[in-house]
Order: C-alpha cells, then sequence, then structure tokens
C-alpha cells in the first residue's frame, strides 16, 4: 500500500493484481517513485543487475494499491481504504502481508486511531501487517501511526555502513524512538534500511529529485525505515510460504522472539533487535 509499483523488469509477471486509489487508473505505474523502491525490497529478483539487487522474498506476487500521490502524499482516508480493499480481496489474491511504509505524526492513542483501528481488522482476518516506525529520530516518543499499534509489527532500521560483521550495526539516526504515544515498547524489530539499491521508476518525482542516487539504469538508493519495512515483509512472505498455517501473532512472536539485540541500544530504540530470517525459521522446525 504505497505510491504504486512500476512494472519493473526485475517484477516481471509478478505484479498479480493493482488497483489506483487516486487516479483511477488500471494498469499498474508509479508516478512517485517511492513504492517501486518498496515493492523491489521486498520482492526484486535482481534479474537486471545479475542478482546483487534482489530483495528478500525475490519470487513474491505483489499487489499494488496505490494511495499516494506522485508528490508521495495523501489522505488517511485513502490509507483506510486501502487496507479495507485488501481485507476485501485477500482470497481472491491471497494477500497474507500487507506492507504500510507509511504514516503520520502520532496525535491520539491508538484506540482513537482510525488507521490503528482499519489495520487491527486486517490481522484479525490473518494478514500479517508491518509498518514503518518512522524517520523522525533520534528523538525518542516519536514513532509514527500506524506503527503505534501494539498488535502489528512495526519495524525500525539499522546502518550496516557497508559490513556484514553485526557488530558494525547501529540503529540509523533518523529512526523513529519509542516508547510510543501510549507508552509501549515499539519498534518491535529493526531490519536495514540505510543506503538500499532497489527499484528505480524512471521518470518518478524521487528519481527526478534523486539523480545522484541512481545505481545504473534500473535502480535507486534510498533510506528510511520505509526500506526496511519492505526487507522485513519479505521475510515475513517466507515463513508463511514454509509455515502457511502460522497466525499473524505466531510470525510476530517467531520473529520478536529469535532476533538479535544490538549491543548498547535502548530496547525503546531497537525493540527485540535485529530480524533473523534463518533463525526464526529453524526456531519454527523444531
Amino acid at each position: 500500500i504505497d505510491t504504486g509499483i512500476y512494472d519493473h523488469p526485475d517484477l516481471a509477471g509478478r505484479i498479480r493484481g493493482f488497483t489506483d486509489l487516486v487516479n483511477g487508473k488500471t494498469a499498474p505505474y508509479d508516478d512517485n517513485g517511492h513504492g517501486t523502491h518498496v515493492a523491489g525490497d521486498a520482492a526484486a529478483d535482481g534479474s537486471q543487475s545479475n542478482a546483487p539487487y534482489r530483495g528478500t522474498a525475490h519470487g513474491a506476487d505483489l499487489i499494488g494499491v496505490k494511495v499516494l500521490d506522485r508528490m508521495g502524499s495523501g489522505f488517511l482516508s485513502t490509507v483506510i481504504q486501502g487496507i479495507d480493499w485488501c481485507i476485501k480481496h485477500r482470497e481472491e489474491y491471497r494477500i497474507r502481508v500487507i506492507n504500510l511504509s507509511l504514516g503520520s505524526s502520532a496525535s491520539q492513542s491508538y484506540t482513537e486511531d482510525p488507521v490503528c483501528q482499519a489495520v487491527e481488522k486486517a490481522w484479525e482476518q490473518g494478514i500479517v501487517v508491518c509498518a514503518a516506525a518512522g524517520n523522525e529520530g533520534p528523538d525518542q516518543k516519536t514513532i509514527a501511526s500506524p506503527g503505534i499499534d501494539p498488535i502489528i509489527l512495526t519495524i525500525g532500521s539499522v546502518d550496516d555502513h557497508n559490513s556484514t560483521a553485526f557488530s558494525d550495526f547501529t540503529i540509523a539516526p533518523y529512526s523513529s524512538r519509542g516508547p510510543t504515544i501510549d507508552n509501549f515498547i515499539k519498534p518491535d524489530v529493526v531490519a536495514p534500511g540505510t543506503a538500499v539499491i532497489s527499484l528505480r521508476s524512471p521518470g518518478s518525482t524521487l528519481d527526478k529529485q534523486n539523480k545522484s542516487a541512481r545505481v545504473g539504469s534500473n535502480y535507486l538508493s534510498l533510506s528510511g525505515t520505509s526500506m526496511a519495512t519492505p526487507v522485513c515483509s519479505g521475510v515475513v512472505a517466507l515463513l508463511l510460504e514454509k509455515f502457511p498455517d502460522l497466525s499473524p501473532y505466531q510470525i510476530k512472536q517467531l520473529l520478536m522472539n529469535h532476533a538479535a539485540p544490538l549491543s548498547g541500544v535502548l530496547q525503546t530504540d531497537q525493540g527485540k533487535g535485529l530480524i533473523d530470517a534463518t533463525a526464526a525459521y529453524k526456531a519454527n522446525q523444531k
């Protein structure tokens, strides 16, 4: 649920459905570029890069729900409409995961927040909802809505500093910190979200604004909890492929219980720590 999805070669044949709640178009497109990058973080197959720039679930099918315009702006009512659309069409398109790399500053309790109520409905219908923590860090109490909801899975961002050594990882300065407005610990987990190379939507707003971030002709480098969230969504998709009977709550607990905490980092900054797909998978095999 984002700005749309450009029909990129790395997603060829896997955009199984598309609905445009902004302009009413029927064919997949993305005039902003954010949604395409997010889709690639989760599901790009790396065909145009000979594999390096692949998403975590690089064989997954995608459904594009456009709720934000070419500037990346929109109405909360349209976001809610998009969530409701996913609930309504969940069986038709086999929707198991909703990725929400969007949010707004939390100004009221999750119990009174209409977007939080919408994501809870999706969760109750068996859809795992992954929401971005927000990019208002490093200040505390900056978790965005609907990431403030205690039921869904909220993801913050780490910076790996181009290292594969876990000891080098840090929480990205921009990643929003908890606790939430209701004093819940959030984010739940963190994932890589800094300088992530993913899919470019040529001629889109972000593409024009970030020419220096282009990587070749097919990719773009961006940072944010918007990038970390689909990395996690892809891992959720992989777990559901192997363990299709797991409930959203079980998936959330599996990822949280087997995350790797960063040393010396507050829980309100990282939740349970960095997601570990292999550990979660092995734990559920036992």
